[in-house]
Order: C-alpha cells, then sequence, then structure tokens
C-alpha cells in the first residue's frame, strides 16, 4: 500500500533509521575483520560506505524532523538480531555478521541491489532499498500535494543537522530538508550512494573520500570491486563491469570471527562476555548520543565521534581473544545496553585510551581542569593553581598531535597532518632508572626522563640536589618534601623509612599551561596494543605513550597540553 497519512510518512522515515542501522553493524564486522595494514582498497571501500550508512541515518533524522517526527535509536529493537532479514523488507535473504569474505561481500552487494528500470515503489515488503525509497519520496510529493506543503513541513528547523554540526568530510553531502525540494533532494542522495544516479550509471556524483582523484561508484558497485579484485573507470557500465587498475584481495589475512557472535553464546569465558559488554556498552552509548543529536541537542554529534573511534580497537580486541571453539575468535554482538548509572566515589569506568595514530580517548567522564603554576616575585614556583574545569560529558577526545584548532580536545587534525603516534616512551619501571639521593632522614629518587620543566626543583638559593645533604635540618627536609609533592610528573619522590611518600591526589586529569596533560589518581591508561601500563593508584610505573614535543616544540608556547613520557606521580 503506498504511504497514504503524515503518520504513515512519519512511520516509514523511522523504519528508514532501522532499514540504514541494519547495515552498520554487518559492514562494521567485515571492515574490522581485516588485519591491519592488508586489503587497503577493500578497507576503503567498506569504510566510505559505512561512513556513508552513518550520513543516510543523519539524512533520515532530517527528513522525520521535517515532518514533526522524533527520531528514536535509544530503544532495544533498534539494534536487530542477528542472522535477521532487513527490516521491513520482503524477507528475501539473511543478513550475517561475519567476517570479511566472499560470503560478506554478496550479502552486501544484495543489501545495496540496484532497482531495477521498470520496478514500482514498495512501501513495505520491499525487495530493494532503492523500492522502499521510492516509496518515500512518493508520498512526499502526494501528500504535499493533498495538505500543502506549510502543514507537511511543521518540523522545528533548529533541529536540522548541518555540516556545522558535523565535520563530515566522506562522500554525499548533509541536506537540512525544509520544503518538498530539500526533501526529494535528500532522498535522491541516499538513494544514488547505494546503487548509482540512474540506472544506467554506476557513479553516485562524489569524490572518493580516501582518493580524492576518483569519481565514487556507488555502494553496490565498490562491493563488486572488492569481489572482483578490480576498480571501474570511466566508460564503464553495470554490465560491463570493472575494467580499471586490479589490485590484491586476501581473503586469509582476516581475524576467524565466529559468525553471529552472541554474549550468551561464548564458550570463551568470563574475560570475553566483559569485552563484548564494553563494545556493546560503547555502541549503545553511541545511540544514545546520536538520537539526542537528532532530537535538538545537535552538539552531540561531535560528542559522539569518540564513540565511533572506540568501537573499531574494541572489536579487534574480540576478535583476538579465542572464542572456545579450537577455530574461530570472538567478535562484536551489537546488544542493546541499556544506560549505565554514575558510580559514586571512585570510579571503575575511568579510563584513558590511545588511538593508533589518533587522540587519546577519555572514558567515563573523567573531570578535565585547567591549572597553572603559581610563581613568586622572583618567578620560583610556589604552587599549583586551579584555573577553571572545563565542561565535558561522558566519553570526549584529548588531542595528541598538537595540531587541533580546539584544543584541548581533538578536531580530527591527525588525518589532515598524517600524524605519527607511535608510542616509543620507555616501558620499564621508574625505578629501574631513578638515581637516588640519600639525606638524613629522608631518599629522593630522581627519574630525568619524566621531567615535563614545571621547574620545583629548585628556588633561586638553590636546587634540590644541593638540599639533600642538608636534611638534617628538619626545615630543609620539609622543604624538599614539598617541592617533591608539587613536581607533577613523577620525575622526584621521596622515602622515608624505605617507604615512598605520594600525596592522594584526586582522579582526574588538567591541561597544563605550557605543559603536559597531568593525570592524577590512579586512571588506567591503555596504550594503542591493547596493554594497559597503570595498574593501581600509587603505582609509579612508566605511561609508554609518545612525547609530543618533537611536534610541537616550534609551537609550544601555544599549545595547552600533551601527554609526555610519564604522565603522573599518582598512576
Amino acid at each position: 500500500m503506498p504511504i497514504a497519512t503524515l503518520d504513515d510518512l512519519r512511520e516509514h522515515l523511522q523504519w528508514a533509521l532501522e532499514l540504514e542501522h541494519a547495515t552498520l553493524p554487518p559492514y562494521l564486522c567485515a571492515w574490522y575483520s581485516i588485519k591491519p595494514g592488508t586489503n587497503t582498497e577493500a578497507v576503503h571501500a567498506i569504510a566510505s560506505v559505512c561512513y556513508e550508512e552513518m550520513l543516510h541515518m543523519t539524512l533520515a533524522a532530517n527528513l522525520l524532523n521535517a515532518i514533526g517526527g522524533l527520531p528514536v535509536l535509544d530503544k532495544p529493537d533498534f539494534m536487530m538480531r542477528y542472522p535477521t532479514m532487513l527490516p521491513h523488507s520482503a524477507a528475501a535473504f539473511l543478513v550475517s555478521l561475519e567476517k570479511f569474505s566472499p560470503s560478506a561481500i554478496d550479502t552486501f552487494m544484495q543489501i545495496e541491489k540496484p532497482v531495477a528500470a521498470k520496478a514500482h515503489s514498495e512501501a513495505d515488503g520491499y525487495h530493494t532499498i532503492g523500492q522502499f525509497y521510492q516509496a518515500i519520496g512518493e508520498g512526499f510529493k502526494s501528500l504535499c500535494a493533498a495538505l500543502g506543503e506549510h502543514v507537511m513541513f511543521c518540523g522545528d528547523p533548529a533541529r536540522q543537522i548541518t555540516h556545522a554540526d558535523l565535520n563530515y568530510n566522506a562522500g554525499g553531502q548533509i541536506i537540512a530538508v525544509h520544503d518538498l525540494a530539500s526533501a526529494l533532494v535528500t532522498v535522491n542522495e541516499i538513494e544514488a550512494q547505494g546503487e548509482g544516479l540512474d540506472h544506467n550509471a554506476l557513479w553516485d556524483g562524489d569524490r572518493d573520500m580516501f582518493h580524492p582523484e576518483r569519481d565514487e561508484v556507488a555502494h553496490y558497485f565498490r562491493y563488486n570491486e572488492i569481489k572482483l579484485g578490480r576498480l571501474y573507470q570511466r566508460g564503464d557500465t553495470p554490465s560491463s563491469g570493472p575494467t580499471g587498475a586490479s589490485f590484491e584481495v586476501d581473503w586469509k589475512a582476516v581475524y576467524p570471527m565466529r559468525a553471529n557472535p552472541l554474549s550468551q553464546d561464548c564458550r570463551g569465558g568470563s574475560e570475553i562476555v566483559a569485552k563484548m559488554a564494553e563494545f556493546n556498552l560503547c555502541y549503545s552509548d553511541l545511540l544514545r548520543d546520536l538520537e539526542r543529536a537528532f532530537n535538538g541537542e545537535k552538539s552531540r554529534m561531535r560528542a559522539s565521534m569518540p564513540g565511533m573511534l572506540m568501537l573499531r580497537p574494541l572489536a579487534q580486541a574480540l576478535m583476538q581473544m579465542p572464542s572456545g571453539d579450537g577455530e574461530s575468535t570472538a567478535g562484536p554482538s551489537f546488544e542493546y545496553v541499556p544506560a549505565s548509572v554514575p558510580m559514586q566515589g571512585g570510579n571503575a569506568a575511568f579510563a584513558i585510551d590511545v588511538l593508533k595514530d589518533g587522540p587519546y580517548v577519555v572514558r567515563g567522564s573523567v573531570p578535565l581542569n585547567r591549572k597553572a603554576i603559581v610563581y613568586s616575585d622572583l618567578h620560583e614556583p610556589m604552587a599549583w593553581r586551579k584555573n577553571d574545569e572545563i565542561d565535558t560529558e561522558g566519553t570526549y577526545l584529548l588531542c595528541r598531535c598538537g595540531q587541533s584548532a580546539n584544543k584541548p580536545f581533538c578536531d580530527q587534525s591527525h588525518t589532515r597532518v598524517h600524524f605519527d603516534g607511535t608510542e616509543t616512551a620507555p616501558t620499564t619501571l621508574s625505578a629501574a632508572r631513578a638515581r637516588r639521593f640519600v639525606g638524613n632522614g629522608i631518599t629522593m629518587t630522581d627519574d630525568s626522563t619524566l621531567c615535563s620543566r614545571a621547574g620545583f626543583c629548585a628556588n633561586h638559593v638553590e636546587k634540590i640536589w644541593e638540599m639533600i645533604p642538608k636534611t638534617d635540618d628538619v626545615r630543609v627536609r620539609m622543604a624538599v618534601m614539598q617541592m617533591v609533592e608539587s613536581c607533577p610528573s613523577g620525575k622526584l619522590s621521596v622515602e622515608i623509612d624505605g617507604a615512598v611518600v605520594e600525596p592522594d591526589l584526586p582522579e582526574a586529569i588538567s591541561v597544563t599551561t605550557d605543559g603536559p596533560l597531568w593525570v592524577t589518581g590512579g586512571v588506567p591508561v591503555a596504550l594503542s596494543d591493547g596493554r594497559t601500563e597503570a595498574r593501581s593508584e600509587k603505582s609509579r610505573d612508566v605511561v609508554p605513550v609518545r612525547t609530543l614535543e618533537k611536534q610541537t616544540v616550534v609551537r609550544r608556547e601555544s599549545y595547552e597540553g600533551w601527554i609526555s613520557g610519564g604522565v603522573s606521580r599518582a598512576l
């Protein structure tokens, strides 16, 4: 039946959100299962489709908001249980979560199959996605003719997501919908990216996001390129197939992910179940962020970026854990998890993840402050002053490349400058490197590799090393302890009767003026290879993340923070 009422159209646009989302988990599983450094063309093709499916969700939300609807993503049945049929389709084929393989690509081509030239629209029980969107386009036209555009487009224009709300740089464009013309352009944008500009052309009108010198083919044809290991070039047609440059497809260079994993079926132990839960919570939180963005809190579009970036390392960690059957590994299950309740006191959810060649992902609403050193009239560092608290929520990204225009937060500049974020700081314990200075009733240790140049180790009269022999004077001893306590990096520490004396610092991150990010309170830091180096509140292990002075030295005076080789005295 055609779309006959405004409520029908709203319902079908909610279905469009569910349909676009249903394609993402299988596409993401195939993408994430490809081992790093292999199948570059395939990775680029699948990743670009995933970005554009996110665009399609945004466009569907704009269409729904334009006619007074309310996009809903935060509900259990929004996340399909795989294997499944495409929602509201003719149920012609099953869609599974599986590793990158010929069978996965065949399924993807069925999902993106172009509409036959004379096929009619199908509002429900559709055979192709294009037929479903044809019905939506016809619904807009017929209802506008019957009701008038002023009645149809009754939604709040302020809810429309635009390029100002999201730094989108993949194929296609974000379109604000406010009348019939913009609605039809939006529907056409979704159709063209899936199946091409018309029934005889395989191009979608965009430039390839990974190869801007190339024209971009529609989703169906991108997957056909992977299947055949050959690119399309100008002059090719759907019937001719691709005749351009060939490329290698290594179907074996993948993690052997078990198909359609579910936490309830997991035979690999509680560690896998916990990692699945972490992935599912991250993904569910991402959907919650998008729902809030689509319903008026447009700032949540940018806030959703950390969750998007975290999915791949979380999924690939699962894909390297044996599933228990002796052959396959675990994988992401994409199961709905309700919003978590914030913990009181010490927060086990606090964590910092170092993304490969990317930013620091801070999870669990770790407090973020600005701190500066208070100097005497003689320019002696005397104490730390908290200038203000920086508003954050949930998960946020901190710049690691030094090039962000929105410091201390990441604005994705690392992708533009091709940032090399290789972690090169030493991984040995600080105690193995530190020199020891024995005084009277006190011993000071000095690990020079951790120095952040804060300057608390000296005053205008003498340096702390010169004071150690004088520590039989209790006043000198107290002065040494105060100077060590103010040192933010952990370079200096003191022992009394063989025990390290260390202040009890809060769980927080501080952005310091012309200095490093200062992490306190035992917040664990996970490296890009999955190792976690900070294990307890009092651990003085070195956190081996790369020092960025080499990248930022010429801009140091204007850069608000970076994490150096040793992050905190309280890690």
